[in-house]
């Protein structure tokens, strides 16, 4: 620990670990952090330590910035590409990214954070780090209070196990207190293989889902007085991946060398907001800029991009996704060498930090070539080392609340409590027929009545979490997580509940159909387990490299074409978005039988159930629970005996199965052709089910309280109306509903604005637990802005005219108005214009050992 430049504080005796199996042990014993640590973790560090205290930049006394201008100033030129080198502890090379004669230890950026820590382990007594419901799922909650309080969570798990040191899964994996997620990318093709890790396909909700996910992580929970007081960061969000990624390997391209081509209208529409709201709002410390071109520009080299952010008021740092810098040269070809793509990067593009080799090895080149200069090198050193002090890293950790947290902040009762009630508030009720036996809604179910709980799904456990996820049970596998099937055991005791899986999730096969038409022969209820497959990076190639992958992950070999067509995953997209593999077959041998069935569905992007939703006869309650989380089967078997009554609205539009021949994967343009997402859909084929709808156990109403009379606003005030809107509960039982905000261009004045969206939300608010016959009242405040539109320049504009308000909750309730804009057309914030880049300085970075500017032995 000495040699990091820092003292070992005292930690309990641990067990020496096994050594990973991707290092030969001569490379281990030379690890900086193996030396630090014994081979053993050990708790995070802080620099500013005793003996190096003296410096300026450990007065915590003086102006952040000139703390950190002060650091930056004593970094020798040789090692600062080591500083600028993410994920640097696995390229083992000897402590390259401390400095102990200033007294900073190393740090490790990179770790996920995108529903749970992901590099998280257990505490001493078993209590692991919660994993959370995917990203689709919390977008399909409506709810900004819960992803902060999700997030929250998140951010206190992960800085406790980096004061502990044992949250770490292999002693190399994941030791920053930087979270790379959420993934803010748009859910503009069903087809993408990560829509799992993403969300919604409406802007403005991953906009403030997104926001409300940077404060916790940021902020923590201000219900918690010690994060509501903290001047200090808990831990620094990193929204990825900026932008206009959504492409896997599709169509001859794969991210890596995907060129997309939108206007610039689409990009302030469309692609930029989910970015723009928790930069602007929220303060968000990081951006991970992705492996495509937008219009010709490699998004990490995109002067466009940093413009962007710097429009957005951003004062964090940007990361590359795993060397994207490379991409720059070698998949986009927009520069020849990797010098030219380390210096256009860091320049042009504001990519402070490569996740990658390629900095380590050609920016200092670069600079002596005089493509860029250290100036630029040292600018991205400060934007890096600035969130590092946020974080409470060179400050006394008396006076940093977070240095407190502990075991005992990990794996909490609260904590568990709150992953199953998001999941809950996140399965979708998307039909409820009445059952052709007792003429009541199928949901929810009765206790007592023998069950059969069929399908590839019904005994998931890993299946129900993303990709992405720390420990979550302390054996390193999934034990303990409840399936659906023992969930639904559990809640059913005076009755039998058969189970069988009937066929795999997607490969052909049907022998296990007679024993699953056995069990439902003999039941009074079926639940079928049905969806769609996730195995995160173990994409396509590796499955058929490896024959098997991992039993962890679920996944199964796939010969061709065999089952590739509906796997989604990080590096592969599907082809397909129907139902996989033999499930559309066990589902309609199972709804012959004519038996009260209710079927849930598993998945990231959307499967197509248009044979089920629709079954002439036999119908089946039908709720979609995407990939819910550790909590989720519980919650899934509270929901359908009716203990609970949450539910969420669909984060995406659903499309029919034919769908995916008719459109390309690689058109970007969601308004081209018959357009994309319920924003510019206007196709003659209904959506299968549309963005925002879900049903309830109970019936709502909405009405418009005030004001009354006309509504009119002005392009030249800022003044609001503040619309009440009465929500009743008009059912026999209490329950959550979510009330959606949207407006409509009806008619504007010349000259309008061309291919504006047909209909766009700007509000929702969740109201929770209103018993029957209650009202409650939302308020919402309707401004100016949030009418605003794209113009085909990219500039956001007031346009005058009348507009269409409507207030809906996705289950039939709708209570409307018209708007009038008056006043002159007025830009409300330009497209963002590049800066003309500043000249650039010649001087050659000193030879390794030398110094330039400040006397060799203050630097490092």
């Amino acid at each position: 620990a000495r040699n990091m430049g820092c003292a070992r504080e005292p930690s309990p005796p641990c067990r020496r670990r096994r050594r990973p199996h991707r290092l030969p042990r001569r490379r281990l014993r030379a690890h900086p952090m193996f030396l630090a640590l014994g081979a053993c973790s050990q708790p995070g560090l802080k620099a500013c330590g005793a003996g190096f205290d003296h410096f300026p930049f450990c007065n915590h006394s003086l102006p952040l910035d000139q703390r950190v201008w002060d650091l930056v100033s004593r970094i020798d030129d040789s090692v600062k590409p080591n500083l600028l080198t993410a994920r640097g502890h696995r390229m083992h090379t000897g402590g390259r990214q401390a400095l102990p004669k200033l007294g900073v230890p190393s740090y490790y950026w990179g770790s996920n954070c995108l529903h749970s820590s992901m590099f998280a382990n257990c505490t001493t007594d078993g209590r692991c780090s919660q994993s959370f419901p995917s990203n689709t799922a919390w977008a399909a909650t409506f709810d900004r209070r819960l992803m902060r309080q999700m997030a929250a969570v998140v951010g206190r798990e992960t800085r406790a196990g980096w004061n502990l040191g044992s949250w770490l899964d292999d002693g190399l994996n994941g030791a920053g207190l930087d979270c790379w997620g959420p993934v803010l990318n748009m859910n503009r093709d069903p087809r993408w293989g990560r829509n799992g890790e993403g969300g919604a396909e409406d802007p403005y909700l991953m906009g403030q889902l997104g926001t409300a996910w940077t404060r916790g992580l940021q902020q923590g929970d201000p219900e918690i007085a010690r994060e509501a007081a903290s001047q200090y960061t808990l831990v620094a969000v990193t929204l990825k991946h900026f932008d206009a990624n959504s492409l896997e390997d599709s169509d001859g391209f794969t991210r890596h060398t995907v060129d997309v081509n939108v206007s610039r209208q689409l990009l302030t529409d469309y692609y930029w907001p989910a970015f723009r709201a928790p930069i602007r709002e929220a303060g968000a410390l990081g951006v991970m800029c992705s492996y495509n071109a937008v219009n010709g520009l490699p998004a990490c080299a995109s002067p466009v991009m940093k413009a962007a952010r710097e429009a957005w008021g951003f004062q964090g740092y940007v990361t590359s996704d795993t060397d994207s810098v490379a991409d720059v040269w070698r998949a986009h070809r927009y520069k020849r060498t990797a010098e030219e793509a380390s210096c256009v990067a860091l320049r042009e593009g504001g990519t402070d930090v490569d996740s990658g080799n390629t900095y380590y090895h050609s920016l200092l080149s670069g600079v002596r070539s005089g493509r860029c200069s250290i100036s630029d090198v040292d600018r991205a050193l400060f934007n890096t080392f600035r969130v590092r002090f946020k974080l409470g890293l060179f400050d006394p950790k008396a006076g940093n609340p977070y240095w407190q947290l502990g075991e005992a902040d990990i794996g909490t009762a609260a904590s568990r409590a709150l992953n199953r009630h998001a999941a809950a508030a996140s399965l979708v009720l998307l039909q409820n027929p009445t059952s052709r036996r007792d003429g009541g809604p199928i949901l929810p179910l009765a206790p007592g009545k023998r069950i059969a709980v069929l399908g590839p799904h019904a005994n998931a456990t890993r299946a129900l979490i993303q990709v992405d996820t720390g420990k979550v049970c302390a054996s390193g596998g999934f034990e303990c997580v409840t399936s659906p099937l023992a969930a639904l055991a559990d809640r059913n005791p005076d009755a039998g509940t058969a189970y069988a899986e009937g066929c795999d999730v997607i490969l052909m096969g049907r022998q296990g159909f007679s024993a699953a038409l056995a069990a439902a022969e003999a039941a009074e209820v079926v639940v079928l387990g049905l969806g769609g497959t996730s195995c995160g990076s173990w994409g396509a190639g590796r499955w058929g490299k490896r024959g098997n992958a991992p039993r962890h992950l679920h996944c199964r070999p796939a010969n061709g074409t065999n089952g590739m067509q509906w796997a989604e995953g990080e590096a592969h997209d599907r082809t397909s978005i129907d139902l996989p593999g033999e499930q559309h077959a066990l589902a309609a041998a199972v709804l012959a039988l004519n038996k009260p069935t209710v079927l849930f569905l598993l998945n990231g992007g959307m499967v197509s159930v248009a044979e089920e939703l629709r079954h002439a006869i036999n119908p089946p309650a039908v709720v979609e629970a995407f990939y819910p989380g550790a909590e989720g089967g519980e919650a899934l078997a509270d929901a359908l005996f009716g203990r609970t009554n949450r539910w969420g609205k669909m984060p995406y539009s659903v499309y029919t199965a034919d769908w995916a021949k008719t459109n390309s994967m690689l058109d970007h343009d969601v308004q081209h052709g018959l357009g994309r997402t319920y924003r510019y859909y206007r196709g003659s084929v209904p959506l299968l089910t549309p963005f925002g709808h879900g049903l309830s156990y109970t019936t709502f109403e909405l009405a418009i309280g005030e004001p009354r009379g006309g509504w009119t606003l002005s392009t030249a005030s800022a003044t609001a109306l503040h619309v009440s809107v009465v929500l009743t509960n008009v059912g026999p039982r209490e329950g959550d509903e979510v009330v959606q905000a949207y407006f409509a261009p009806l008619s504007l004045a010349a000259p309008g604005v061309p291919n504006h969206p047909i209909k766009a939300l700007w509000g929702f608010e969740r109201v929770s637990d209103l018993g029957s016959g209650e009202s409650a009242t939302v308020t919402f405040s309707l401004g100016a802005r949030d009418l605003q539109l794209s113009d085909l320049n990219g500039d956001l504009v007031l346009a005058p005219g009348k507009y269409n308000v409507t207030f809906e909750n996705g289950a039939g309730a709708v209570a409307a108005r018209t708007v009038t804009l008056t006043g002159e057309r007025v830009v409300a914030e330009p497209f963002p214009q590049p800066a003309a880049p500043a000249p650039q300085a010649r001087r050659a970075p000193a030879a390794s050992g030398a110094t330039s500017g400040t006397s060799a032995q203050r630097r490092e």
